[in-house]
């Protein structure tokens, strides 16, 4: 279901509540004025509109610093001295009643704001003159400046002095972001995407407004089921271009060239920029934000900023500039490498009319597919003959296996793997053959699909055999057949890794890592693992001809970390890859959600974690590159089931429509929660007893035996028990230890398991110690009661009001109306004898109040009373 943005909504977002809050300080403040301090290319001059329209002035006037007058006294102050052509300019006083004698004129007493433009070029007796205006109530100063570097010494002093207030305009994260989605459009946007939009943006609320407020952001991006789903690649309507563009519209000729060059190229060298345009130019617009330096390969870059300015550029600029510019600095950039150089290098050719061969279309084709833009490598593709057997064999084939590359990318592997069997039975080079051969692997690894296509392709390169060494015992082949029994479930009869080391070669390098970490997974170490993987993982970002397994890694390394409960480093390498090293990040966004609410599900936030199963959920139908949309259907289910949400029948039968499970261990794990869901009904038993006993991996086969507890499966705690022993991730000890408490029954082992699960990091599993508890010691005043009573007020009140085992813990801690006046007034300080005096009751009934308010809440003394209330 596709929808469009709410109409009508007129929620004010926080950037709306600062500038109608300096608005109308402006009118009724007794301080002297408002700062501005924003670049233009951030809207500087939409927000002073803005802030404005908020006032509403009876009257504006406008003052202008400019550089060619800025040594004259007053200049600026001209328009407001037109009526007092016989002044004394050497009397600042005659000055200042000339012109609160012309305001009064224009305004008839009433509301005034002065704007100022260019602070920087005022003179200083101009800004005495406006500094004195400003005392009376009845005028506002509102100062428009660009960077505060450049703000004059004397409105220093008067910013210093507090006369003048500068208008703080919020700088956006992405949970701004998420939440302005949802307040203010209505509908929930991924938290990936928001860190994706807050990039793009440069955290600026105005860039934001200005594409989301513009009446056609369904065309940008749309609403589907209540979620937001992003475009691959940034898109501008016309008119979301045309506003931003429009935000450079009076920069200077110099300044707007050398900015739409760099947007145009992606980069340029800072040095080059300097020789074509001068430092000035160059200059202004770092000092405006319009361009940012960036380090990269040892030299530093000028690129325009924030990217959807870039964007807005490219797609505005005239033909002709275009085709000027170009002809001035296309011999400068014929040998940069960087990769968007690159293909923005292409792309800038292309649009100007000149020629570019085969050979340099099917390079940025690849280089663009690197940085997960499937849709720009397919339109660079389709200027390439698709005929392999016609003109230039060769390029036509690798052309096809890039075609097959931007399907998958695109979430199109129906259509990758058809293109895949096409190319095998063709004559292809070693070479190629050999690229076939690792993407046809990397869409089995990720999918779980194309075995077949895979055993062919292999075949075909075994019987193509370049001189020399044969390519089946090359390390790379040898790595890749240990790593294909590894994902099998089997573990090779003597592990490559294990005979060689580390070999040199970065691509060899990221399969040796790779295997290594698959090794210690299928071993059950998940800690090992965790470590191989991140060091793959910092091959591919440090390489980029291995951008392509990037996702590969990412997704295995993230799985496996909130599988184990690793939550620190999981938090870590979340941070890690979307801190712009890693560009195919954006095909992730569903598994991310997943991977959210698996964290917030196992650290005892199950509304939360539902949450996001439902936006990965609906994210995963339009694109499932992964294939972890059953899995997340699942879990969604698995919840829903948990906390006895009405959307438990839907996600059970999405799931039985799908036609795909998923890779193997993903399949097991969400036919396992499927099974204690009950769908089908009465089949649970059996499905899970055959799932768990097929699982390869130490910690699938633990997973899996807990869910058999939970669907109540005879003897499946002693199997458990068994299964999770030995391990040492924080799940497996938190599972272990809940496990052997339940079987055991004994009160202290019940209260160490949970005790233990809330330093793992494991808190779902807190309640269910804490409900055998309960059960077996129901008085309120017992010593068991007292110790779940300090685990309970450890945990997410999500937990505490959802967990239907908490009920009685709940029942059993609340105070009475007596015992709540009483704990306040001994959080006041209050003694026992004052307390039984306001009471009208015994020093002894007190006494007995403060033991169950101790008992209630688990405190051991009267001091920790006053602590818990506050």
């Amino acid at each position: 279901m596709t929808s469009s943005p709410p109409a009508g909504n007129h929620t004010r977002s926080a950037l709306d509540d600062v500038l109608h809050a300096a608005g109308r300080e402006l009118v009724t403040s007794r301080s002297g004025g408002l700062l501005l301090t924003t670049s233009t290319v951030f809207g500087g001059d939409f927000l002073l509109a803005r802030i404005l329209a908020s006032a509403d002035p009876f009257y504006t006037v406008s003052v202008q610093g400019t550089e060619s007058f800025s040594g004259l006294p007053y200049a600026p102050l001209a328009p407001l001295l037109q009526d007092s052509p016989d002044i004394d300019f050497s009397s600042e006083m005659e000055v200042l009643s000339a012109v609160r004698d012309r305001i009064q004129r224009l305004t008839e007493g009433k509301s005034c704001v002065v704007v100022v433009r260019g602070p920087e070029h005022l003179d200083t007796s101009s800004i005495a003159v406006l500094t004195r205006l400003a005392e009376s109530t009845a005028i506002g100063l509102l100062i428009r400046c660009g960077p505060r570097s450049q703000l004059p010494v004397d409105l220093e002093l008067s910013l210093a002095d507090g006369f003048i207030e500068e208008v703080l305009i919020p700088e956006l994260g992405a949970v701004e972001v998420r939440e302005y989605f949802a307040s203010i459009l209505g509908g929930t946007l991924p938290v990936l995407s928001s860190t994706l939009v807050c990039d793009v943006i440069g955290g600026s609320p105005v860039l934001l407004e200005m594409v989301a407020r513009d009446g056609v952001l369904e065309n940008l991006i749309q609403l589907r089921d209540g979620v937001w789903i992003l475009p691959r690649e940034l898109r501008l309507t016309e008119r979301m271009a045309e506003r931003v563009f429009s935000l450079i519209a009076d920069y200077g000729s110099e300044e707007k060239d050398l900015l739409v060059t760099v947007a145009l190229a992606h980069q340029i060298p800072l040095q080059l920029a300097v020789d074509l345009w001068g430092v000035d130019p160059v200059n202004a617009l770092l000092l405006e934000g319009a361009m940012a330096r960036v380090e990269d390969a040892g030299q530093i870059w000028l690129r325009a900023a924030p990217p959807i300015l870039a964007a807005a550029i490219r797609q505005r600029v005239e033909p002709f500039r275009s085709r000027r510019l170009w002809d001035n600095i296309h011999e400068h950039l014929t040998h940069l490498t960087n990769t968007p150089g690159i293909i923005h290098r292409v792309v800038w050719k292309l649009s100007v009319g000149v020629a570019v061969d085969d050979s340099e279309l099917l390079n940025a084709a690849i280089l663009a597919n690197r940085l997960d833009q499937p849709e720009t490598a397919e339109f660079l593709l389709n200027l390439l003959p698709s005929d392999v057997a016609a003109g230039q064999p060769g390029l036509a084939a690798a052309a096809e296996l890039q075609r097959a590359r931007a399907e998958f990318y695109d979430g199109r592997t129906d259509l990758a793997l058809p293109r895949l069997r096409r190319l095998v039975l063709s004559d292809l080079e070693p070479e190629l053959l050999t690229s076939l051969v690792h993407f046809t692997f990397q869409v089995n690894l990720a999918t779980g699909m194309g075995a077949s296509a895979l055993a062919q392709a292999v075949r075909r390169r075994a019987e193509v055999n370049p001189a020399g060494n044969a390519y089946e015992s090359t390390l790379v082949t040898r790595l890749g057949q240990d790593l294909q029994y590894l994902v099998t479930g089997a573990i090779p009869e003597l592990p490559l890794v294990e005979v060689v080391g580390v070999p040199d070669d970065p691509r060899e390098a990221l399969c040796w890592h790779l295997v290594a970490g698959e090794l210690h997974y299928r071993r059950g170490d998940l800690a090992a693992a965790a470590r191989e993987l991140d060091l793959a993982l910092e091959f591919v970002l440090a390489y980029e001809p291995l951008r392509n397994y990037g996702g590969y890694v990412l997704v295995r390394l993230m799985f496996l970390l909130a599988g184990g409960g690793f939550w620190e480093e999981l938090s870590a390498l979340q941070a890690k890859v979307t801190n712009g090293r890693a560009p195919w990040v954006t095909r992730l966004i569903g598994f991310w959600e997943l991977i959210d609410g698996l964290t917030a599900l196992r650290r005892g936030r199950p509304l939360s974690a539902l949450a996001h199963f439902r936006t990965a959920v609906v994210v995963l139908r339009e694109r499932d590159i992964k294939r972890f949309r059953p899995l997340a259907t699942a879990l969604a289910a698995y919840t829903s089931w948990l906390i006895g949400d009405a959307g438990l029948k839907d996600y059970v039968a999405e799931y039985h429509r799908l036609t795909h499970r998923g890779p193997p261990e993903r399949r097991m794990l969400a036919e396992a929660y499927m099974a204690v869901v009950g769908a089908p009904a009465g089949s649970s038993t059996r499905q899970l007893t055959t799932v768990a006993s097929e699982a390869a991996n130490p910690q699938t086969r633990a997973e899996l035996s807990v869910l058999e507890v939970q669907a109540g499966v005879a003897g499946a705690i002693d199997v458990a028990i068994t299964r999770t022993a030995g391990l040492a991730d924080p799940r497996a000890q938190g599972l272990h230890a809940v496990l052997s408490a339940l079987s055991g029954g004994d009160d202290v082992d019940l209260v160490g398991a949970a005790e233990l699960c809330l330093e793992r990091g494991q808190e779902l599993l807190v309640p269910v110690c804490l409900g055998v508890l309960l059960t077996k010691s129901p008085g309120s005043n017992s010593r068991v009661v007292r110790s779940a009573s300090k685990l309970l007020a450890q945990l997410d009140p999500e937990l505490q009001r959802l967990h239907p085992q908490l009920a009685a813990l709940r029942q059993a801690t609340r105070l009475t109306p007596r015992e709540a006046t009483i704990a306040s007034d001994i959080a006041a300080g209050k003694t026992t004898k004052q307390v039984a005096r306001e009471q009208g009751v015994s020093i002894r009934t007190v006494d007995g109040h403060v033991e169950s308010i101790l008992t209630k809440l688990g405190l051991s003394s009267r001091k920790d009373i006053g602590k818990q209330t506050k």
